[in-house]
C-alpha cells in the first residue's frame, strides 16, 4: 500500500470530499470539461485520457491524487458547479448548460443497436437496480419491458440535443474515429492528450432473432448516424440531421 493510499484510507469520506473540492478550485486556465455520450460509445475511454492530461497540465502528473481531484462524475449537470480544470462524465442533457463560460464538452456516439444490446444484457449480468438506475441517468422513465419495442432510452433524443447545441462548445466523436482525431481533440481542449492503444472489442454473441429485433428500433438511429462526419463541432444542422421521425415524446431530460 502506498503512502499516498494511506492518506486516502485515513481520511472521513466528508473530510476527503472536501479535500477535493478544495483542491479542485485552485485556479487554472483551463476549461472545465464535459464527457457526454448514451453509452457504449467511448466515453469512460475519453474520460479518462482528458483526466490524466489536466492532471499532467495542473499538477505535472497523473497520480491517483491529482487524478481523483480533476475527475467527478455528474449525472445532474445542474445539480452542482462546474469548475475550470476539471473533467466531468454525464448521461445528462445538455439544455441546463446555457450561458455557462469557461466550459466546454464533448459528445461521443457509437451504435444505438450495441448500446441497446448492451443495456438489455446488463439485467442479467448485473442486476435490475442497475438497469433501473441506468435509466435515471439518461433522464428517462424506467420502461426495461419496451426497450426491445422503441428508442426507451432516448438515445436519439440524446444526439438531436447535443449534436444541435451551440450555447458552449461541443465536439462530437464517432467511437471508432477517436484514434484519428487525437490531435483534433487535444487542440479543442487545449491539453496533450493520449488515447490507450487501439483494441479491437469482442464481437459479442447475440440471439439472431433478438439482433433483429434490436436492428428494426435502433438501426434507423445508427443509418442516420452513419452519415454524420466521424468529428464536428455540434451545430443546429447536426442536431436536425438527427430528428429522424422517431424522436420520442416522454423525454425527461429536457428542462
Amino acid at each position: 500500500m502506498t503512502a499516498e493510499t494511506e492518506f486516502h484510507r485515513s481520511l472521513s469520506a466528508r473530510a476527503l470530499r472536501a479535500f477535493k473540492l478544495g483542491a479542485q478550485s485552485l485556479p487554472t486556465r483551463k476549461d472545465g470539461l464535459v464527457v457526454a455520450s448514451f453509452g457504449r460509445a467511448g466515453s469512460t475511454l475519453v474520460y479518462d485520457a482528458l483526466a490524466e492530461g489536466m492532471a499532467r497540465h495542473r499538477f505535472g502528473g497523473q497520480s491517483d491524487t491529482a487524478l481523483r481531484i480533476v475527475k467527478d462524475g455528474v449525472f445532474d449537470l445542474g445539480a452542482q458547479p462546474l469548475r475550470p480544470g476539471v473533467v466531468y462524465k454525464t448521461h445528462d442533457y445538455p439544455d441546463i448548460l446555457a450561458g455557462r463560460s469557461k466550459l466546454r464538452a464533448f459528445f461521443l456516439f457509437g451504435s444505438a443497436v450495441d448500446a441497446a444490446l448492451s443495456v438489455h444484457a446488463q439485467k442479467e449480468a448485473r442486476s435490475e437496480a442497475w438497469v433501473r438506475e441506468h435509466f435515471e441517468h439518461l433522464r428517462r422513465p424506467y420502461r426495461y419491458d419496451e426497450l426491445l419495442k422503441e428508442d426507451v432510452l432516448g438515445f436519439r433524443d440524446q444526439c438531436v440535443a447535443w449534436m444541435g447545441f451551440e450555447e458552449i462548445p461541443v465536439l462530437c466523436l464517432r467511437y471508432e474515429g477517436l484514434w484519428e482525431n487525437v490531435e483534433t481533440i487535444s487542440e479543442f481542449c487545449g491539453l496533450d492528450v493520449r488515447l490507450p492503444e487501439r483494441r479491437a472489442r469482442t464481437p459479442k454473441q447475440v440471439d439472431p432473432e433478438l439482433l433483429a429485433t434490436v436492428q428494426e428500433v435502433y438501426g434507423p438511429i445508427d443509418d442516420d448516424l452513419a452519415k454524420l462526419p466521424d468529428c464536428f463541432t455540434a451545430a443546429p444542422e447536426y442536431g436536425a440531421r438527427m430528428q429522424g421521425s422517431t424522436t420520442s415524446p416522454d423525454t425527461e431530460g429536457t428542462r
